[in-house]
């Protein structure tokens, strides 16, 4: 596979980690939470917990180009909300150089994906040492729900690591020929990733604040990594490491969410040919007017609407199914 370099700092221990003093204000009133990983970089995000054991705890995280807070559009009335509606414990988590967690690239930071990675490593110990003994659950958008996935996978290569009892991937894929079906969208998936690192190479990183594409910018390695997979048919990390050749090994319940309106990011299709890479019980809804939903969303639209509020309900409600993480001894 293509190689890619990145100036992030070595990690002693990858997955290591160090909670710190929030210096960030809370976004929904939550308490804030800071973890320092072993690169030096700190991670920001929100931690929601009551008085009663829960269902479950959640790991909530974001896409690329966005922040955490497209997760709980409008305020109050989002995925977040939802999570909350119905009892479960919610970290709610800007991945590094977005949001909170800052610096990001026009500062000066640079990463690549095997860097978040690690980063995700180090939250599914953090929460491993706050509720071991309650089934813990991945939540991702795009970005965060394969990241989670590509670490459920990795894990079994890391002595001790932690890892999750269930994944909830919305609009979550990696684009591979393998998967894509039609060989036009194929052709424009290649094209649109080229313009992407053609815009980015000349900073260093992609502007996606000053394009209008996002309110937070990509560093070109990471760009560069997830390139090489579209060009390589191989999803792995830098050093030619496959994720996809240890799908196999993940056995844990998945339910894949998908927009009917999208239709380059996250074709449903193309994603349930990706998570059936996998051994467990998988769940796969895909979200349109001909399955009775309000719209037909959009890459964004599947976390953003506020119209797919009983969406975000029937996701709580499949992380709360009892029985659903047998091996956590089922729901509390």
């Amino acid at each position: 596979m293509a190689q890619t370099s990145s100036n992030a700092k070595p990690r002693p221990v990858p997955h290591d980690f160090e909670v710190v003093a929030a210096s960030h204000a809370a976004l929904r009133g939550g308490d804030p939470v800071a973890l320092r990983m072993s690169d030096g970089v700190i991670i920001c995000g929100e931690w929601f917990r009551g008085n009663e054991v829960p269902r479950a705890v959640v790991l909530l995280s974001h896409a690329m180009m966005v922040d955490r807070r497209t997760l709980d559009r409008p305020a109050g009335q989002g995925l977040l909300s939802a999570l909350l509606a119905a009892g479960l414990w919610v970290l709610w988590i800007d991945q590094r150089g977005h949001g909170q967690s800052q610096p990001g690239p026009s500062l000066g930071a640079r990463w690549d994906y095997d860097t978040l990675l690690f980063d995700v490593a180090a939250l599914a110990a953090y929460l491993q040492q706050v509720a071991p003994d309650v089934p813990r659950v991945a939540v991702g958008h795009s970005l965060f729900g394969h990241l989670a996935l590509a670490w459920q996978a990795r894990s079994f290569d890391v002595a001790g690591a932690a890892r999750f009892d269930g994944l909830v991937l919305l609009a979550a894929n990696v684009w591979l020929r393998r998967h894509e079906s039609w060989r036009f969208r194929w052709l424009a998936k290649k094209l649109s990733y080229s313009a992407l690192l053609w815009a980015a190479r000349p900073l260093g990183y992609l502007p996606a604040l000053r394009l209008g594409i996002g309110s937070d910018d990509e560093p070109y390695a990471y760009l560069a990594q997830m390139g090489s997979w579209v060009f390589s048919g191989d999803w792995a990390d830098r050093h030619g490491h496959s994720f996809l050749a240890q799908l196999p090994r993940v056995k844990e319940p998945i339910l894949s969410v998908a927009g009917a309106g999208d239709r380059l990011m996250a074709i449903p299709g193309c994603q349930l040919r990706f998570v059936s890479e996998t051994s467990g019980p998988i769940t796969h809804w895909q979200v349109g007017r001909r399955f009775g939903d309000p719209i037909d969303p959009d890459h964004m639209d599947i976390v953003r609407s506020s119209t797919l509020r009983p969406l975000f309900d029937d996701i709580a409600a499949w992380i709360c199914t009892p029985g659903r993480f047998d091996q956590k001894g089922g729901a509390l």
